[in-house]
């Protein structure tokens, strides 16, 4: 996993590093192979904000969260991060089960269809 941390506007201080890595591997749970996580936190006019932008494979995700509390930011933008995955891969899911039933199906036909030449 790689994590690239950016800040705009803000000082870098190791709590909230360690929390970012701490937040970021929660989604190596998520991914096999290589990961790699951009992470910006940012502050403008006294909201502080998050984006994360993760990398796996041919998976691209993106999510942002705006609050008066950074940690609070890294908490939803972690939450709609791990929502989007999880609905990705309900779908992967859903599709390989249709491509199993779809070959099921054929395989009944053909069966069905040799029996009638005997």
């Amino acid at each position: 996993m790689k994590i690239n941390i950016s800040y705009h506007h803000l000082e870098s201080t190791p709590s909230i590093d360690e929390k970012v890595r701490e937040k970021a591997s929660h989604l190596k749970k998520y991914f096999d192979g290589g990961i790699d996580v951009n992470w910006v936190c940012s502050v403008e006019k006294n909201r502080h904000k998050s984006e994360v932008n993760v990398h796996a494979g041919k998976f691209h995700f993106h999510a942002e969260a705006e609050d008066d509390n950074l940690y609070k930011t890294l908490d939803e933008v972690l939450q709609k991060i791990e929502r989007q995955v999880s609905k990705k891969s309900d779908i992967v899911k859903d599709k390989i089960h249709r491509q199993r039933t779809d070959v099921d199906s054929l395989l009944v036909e053909k069966t069905d269809d040799d029996e009638d030449d005997y």
